[in-house]
Parts: structure tokens; C-alpha cells; sequence
């Protein structure tokens, strides 16, 4: 009896450790959100976020949370109120799929919008909502895909998974600063777009990445609508997996 009440536990521990949370809609409720809020989860390591309408409605818009530093990818020490950070919004308006992102800050705390380094990523397949669990010293992030990225919960740096970063580029020269270094090394492919401080899906180019294959640049406008609230143009990964092939080649082609 005792040596199946372990097989059951350890039975229910891997079925939460492997939770994959089906999108609620396709797109959101509303066209238009205006404002974004957030607070912080009952541990205090990330904050649920989330977008409001016009009568304060407020509807869930994913979680993020921040390296403030010191540690191996954000070097400096916090000072006074405007520091050093690299900032993770793992983001589904609505928990809805179209306009489903990653979306990366990296500041090096100069108090100038300039230096707001931003990045976008989408991966592709969206076969599910991205979340968050707490597991004794990481912290776990579900992408899209249903791959694992994990997290130290001490610094909010990358340990292990799909996703490897590198140390935050501090040249004071912005324009020699390089965005976010990332590499993925996952099963689907990344959309990715860089802007500085500015929103990057209103930009020129953005790179689909795919591991083992050259890195394909295409324009921003195919993806995003290039307005005031840019939204993913593509709501099913059939559509996105058929435009992108289509500009980049087969080998981009949905297995």
C-alpha cells in the first residue's frame, strides 16, 4: 500500500510538473485595450499582469519579472531608483492565441528612453498559454511550444532549457550595444524583432530563427500591423507556418 500511494503521488507531481494550459479564445474580446497594470503573486516572484478596457475591466495579460542584478548576466549592482536590468514578459492578452509573445527589455539605467533595448519573440507552434510554476530554488516558464525554460529564483537568470542567454551588453555607446543575446534551441521557431526605445513590432525587419537552419529576415509588416496597437496578423500557425515558408523557404515548412 505504501509503495502505491508513492507511485500515485509521484504519479500527480509529474502531471502538474507537465501542465499544458490550453488557450481560452483565439483572439481577445475587445479590439483595443487602455492600460496595463500588474501585481505581484503570493511568493513575490513575478507579477500577474494585466490589460484594462475602457470601463476598468481588467482582463489577464500573462506575468514577468525582472534581473535587477548583481549576478552573471546583469553585472551591476542596483543604485538609487534607475538601474541596470533585463526585464521578461511572457505576455497572452486575454489568454488568447494570435497576439501571443515574449517580450525583453534590457536597460543599462542611463534614465534615457534611447537605451530601453526591446525585443520581441513569438514562437511558433502556439499549442498552449505560457505559465509559470515555483519549484524549490527555479523558477519554470512553459513557452508556446510546451518547452521548458528554467530560471533561478534567486536572480531571474536563465539555468536551463530551450532558451540560453547571454551577460547583458553594458557599452555605454548604444549604438555598438547589442539587444539581448539569446539562442533557442527548441523544436518550433522564433520570430524575433528588435527595436530601441521604440516597440519592435513597428520596425523594418525581423529575423525567423530556426535551429539548424540559416536565419531568414523578413519584413515587420508581414507579421504585425503597423499602427498604434500593432497586432499579429496571423491568428492559426497554419497561416504563419504557410507565409513564412513561402518568404523563406521549405525548410521552415511546419513538421
Amino acid at each position: 500500500m505504501k509503495n502505491l500511494t508513492l507511485l500515485l503521488l509521484l504519479f500527480t507531481q509529474s502531471l502538474i510538473a507537465g501542465t499544458i494550459i490550453p488557450f481560452e479564445r483565439e483572439t481577445t474580446r475587445i479590439s483595443e485595450f487602455q492600460f496595463m497594470t500588474s501585481n505581484n503573486d503570493t511568493s513575490d516572484l513575478f507579477t500577474n499582469d494585466f490589460v484594462g478596457d475602457e470601463q476598468e475591466v481588467l482582463y489577464p495579460n500573462g506575468f514577468s519579472f525582472q534581473n535587477i542584478g548583481p549576478n552573471k548576466i546583469v553585472t551591476p549592482a542596483p543604485t538609487g531608483f534607475d538601474f541596470a536590468h533585463r526585464n521578461f514578459s511572457f505576455t497572452s492578452p486575454d489568454n488568447s492565441r494570435r497576439d501571443t509573445h515574449v517580450w525583453i527589455t534590457d536597460y543599462i539605467g542611463s534614465g534615457r528612453v534611447s537605451d530601453y533595448f526591446e525585443t520581441m519573440l513569438v514562437f511558433l507552434p502556439r499549442e498552449n498559454l505560457m505559465h509559470v510554476e515555483e519549484r524549490v530554488n527555479d523558477i519554470l516558464v512553459t513557452l508556446t511550444t510546451g518547452e521548458e525554460v528554467v530560471y533561478s529564483k534567486k536572480h531571474k537568470t536563465i539555468k536551463s532549457g530551450v532558451i540560453k542567454e547571454e551577460v547583458m551588453d553594458l557599452n555605454p555607446d548604444r549604438n555598438q550595444r547589442k539587444h539581448v543575446q539569446l539562442t533557442y534551441s527548441g523544436k518550433g521557431l522564433m520570430i524575433r524583432s528588435d527595436a530601441r526605445g521604440a516597440d519592435p513590432r513597428i520596425v523594418a525587419t525581423v529575423s525567423i530563427i530556426k535551429k539548424g537552419v540559416a536565419t531568414c529576415q523578413a519584413p515587420a509588416k508581414l507579421f504585425w500591423t503597423q499602427d498604434d496597437f500593432p497586432k499579429f496578423k496571423l491568428v492559426t500557425d497554419e497561416e504563419a507556418y504557410a507565409l513564412i515558408a513561402k518568404h523563406c523557404g521549405t525548410t521552415f515548412k511546419q513538421k
